[in-house]
């Protein structure tokens, strides 16, 4: 049984995928997403950088106010890439493998980058990788979209956990630290003893970065996902491989 800890706003195509796979899942959304007002900024900028697919998604409306000419698009993975791509925004870089800020840095299109303004476009509160790496030698502004809002436990994160809880063979899925700090509160919430128990069940992430988070947790048994996209979190489900 595969744990899934997405936002449920999120998980119609990991569903169908895990369905025609004939893999048992339960839903137990770490947290939710919900879209923010901000203050769209009135002058162009050199370079606009996508965080992630959430921030293309809350983004989409201010587009037209936000794109300019010989200006570069940025994205910190493939799976944002390919979403940017989908809305006809060209993207000029973007890590073909590991989607992160540390991935992205590492882009020689990035080395280059000196007396830009550049615009991160991201959720509320995220990491400040790519401001502190940018800012030294280019003015950095945030274009916060959406923020994470931690859920109370439901009766679907009970129903979902006892469900799991009864299977030997589960796998957890962690596509952020966040979504695993909140996953262990709010099992928590739900029965205390659970949380050792799970612990000892095999996780399933997106990034070194994930992984490491994921055993300051406790978690021993960690594995990545070969890419960020649902096709290769599922073809690692199905590998045989996480034990």
């Amino acid at each position: 049984m595969i744990l899934v800890t997405r936002p449920l706003a999120q998980v119609d195509k990991l569903q169908i995928l895990l369905k025609k796979a004939n893999l048992d899942y339960a839903l137990f959304p770490a947290f939710e997403v919900q879209k923010l007002m901000p203050k769209i900024p009135s002058k162009p900028y050199d370079v606009i950088i996508f965080i992630s697919v959430n921030a293309v998604i809350y983004a989409h409306e201010y587009l037209p106010r936000l794109l300019a000419k010989n200006q570069k698009i940025f994205a910190v993975g493939p799976v944002t890439a390919n979403k940017l791509t989908s809305v006809g925004v060209m993207v000029d870089a973007y890590p073909k493998k590991n989607a992160s800020s540390v991935a992205l840095l590492a882009l020689e299109e990035c080395h280059s980058i000196s007396d830009k303004r550049i615009l991160i476009v991201r959720g509320q509160g995220g990491a400040e990788t790519l401001k502190n790496k940018l800012e030294p030698s280019n003015q950095v502004d945030y274009l916060e979209v959406y923020e994470r809002r931690m859920l109370d436990a439901s009766e679907l994160h009970q129903k979902s956990i006892e469900r799991f809880m009864k299977n030997e063979n589960g796998v957890v899925l962690g596509n952020s630290n966040q979504t695993l700090s909140n996953m262990l509160s709010l099992v928590e919430s739900i029965n205390p003893d659970y949380v050792s128990r799970l612990k000892k069940y095999p996780i399933l992430v997106l990034s070194e970065r994930i992984k490491i988070h994921a055993r300051s947790l406790g978690f021993d048994k960690v594995h990545i996902a070969p890419g960020p996209g649902d096709k290769e979190v599922l073809s690692e489900l199905l590998s045989g491989k996480i034990r």
